[in-house]
């Protein structure tokens, strides 16, 4: 079993008016520098994530993630709200800002939760495949990460044993 089907979640903006790319360019850069994964990347590097995001809708009730699945898929919430719930228990709920799937983007466990659309939701995705691929042309980003996680870890580990 994979992840559902998840239509190409990059779609190229076309030819529009120069100021409205430039507008939406600096929304989603401004969103991938206030998500935690990101945390410490300079400008450039966000502006080259920025580069191979998508954007995508779901409407009260998709389901964004599946839990138990592979994933291939991070987002970040732009506008609306979604519950994350594992074994059929509502433990949070993600909104403008909050982003969930970066394990599945780094390696292929099976995501840990489902995420369900409470509302009408605008998301940013990041596609694993392409996440790889700046990782492998730009090794300082891939440090980052790697240290922004193991920051990450080592605090789960702080909160779990103490």
């Amino acid at each position: 079993m994979s992840e559902p089907r998840i239509p190409w979640t990059h779609q190229p903006t076309g030819r529009t008016d120069g100021r409205d790319r430039r507008a939406r360019s600096s929304e989603r850069l401004a969103l991938l520098a206030d998500t935690p994964l990101f945390d410490g990347l300079a400008k450039s590097q966000l502006r080259r994530i920025a580069k191979v995001s998508g954007a995508r809708t779901f409407g009260p009730g998709d389901e964004l993630v599946k839990e138990g699945v592979p994933g291939r898929v991070f987002y970040i919430v732009v506008e609306g709200q979604a519950k994350i719930v594992r074994r059929g228990r509502t433990i949070g709920r993600a909104g403008p800002g909050d982003s969930f799937g970066e394990m599945a983007i780094l390696t292929t466990a099976p995501r840990s939760a489902s995420v369900v659309a409470e509302t009408s939701m605008e998301v940013v995705t990041l596609s694993g495949i392409h996440l790889r691929a700046i990782l492998l042309e730009q090794p300082r980003i891939a440090v980052r990460l790697l240290d922004t996680l193991a920051t990450r870890l080592a605090d789960l580990d702080r909160r779990f044993t103490a």
